[in-house]
């Protein structure tokens, strides 16, 4: 089975880069790569969060583009406060933070994960349900974030995908507000 995007349900849909400036992030992969266009998403707060098990209050900035079928997230934090991404920045700087699956239930694909031993690092509300990003074991090259599977998780996944089906390069950054149903 497969999402409407073209990405099998139970494979990693995305690859995530912290960077220090998003809009020169957007540019370079996009005349490096010809990914895109760009959702971006200019504020996110720590509202409803939870960071490392306390309320979160980091916000930050980001964008979405595909490239065939594999997601590129682009994030940029936007404050000094406590985040999985500063904590990452500050231990390995920036470039590759995570990767993301898509689940049908996401929390008790959680509860199965910290049952082996993984831990929660960051939970947030998101259009279609929650994410949970979780610590990824010892030589793991970044964080694994899961995401409920949900109509508007699929309709937001499938039309930045759309976008990028035989783009020719005009609009390259978009308002990820474009992809919230009305």
């Amino acid at each position: 089975m497969e999402f409407p995007f073209g990405q099998r349900t139970d494979a990693v849909v995305q690859f995530a880069y912290a960077v220090p400036d998003l809009a020169a992030g957007m540019r370079w992969w996009t005349a490096q790569l010809g990914v895109g266009p760009w959702f971006v998403n200019q504020r996110i707060a720590g509202e409803g969060s939870t960071y490392r098990g306390e309320p979160g209050k980091a916000e930050f900035t980001l964008a979405l583009a595909f490239s065939g079928h594999m997601m590129i997230e682009l994030v940029q934090t936007l404050d000094d406060e406590p985040s999985i991404y500063k904590e990452a920045q500050e231990s390995q700087g920036y470039g590759f933070h995570h990767v993301a699956k898509v689940v049908p239930n996401v929390k008790d694909e959680v509860e199965r994960r910290e049952a082996s031993g993984a831990v929660v690092c960051f939970r947030g509300v998101v259009p279609g349900g929650e994410v949970f990003f979780l610590d990824g074991d010892e030589g793991a090259p970044g964080m694994i974030e899961l995401v409920q599977d949900s109509e508007i998780t699929r309709q937001i996944f499938t039309a930045v995908w759309r976008a990028s089906v035989d783009w020719d390069g005009s609009r390259p950054v978009r308002d990820f507000a474009e992809l919230l149903p009305s």
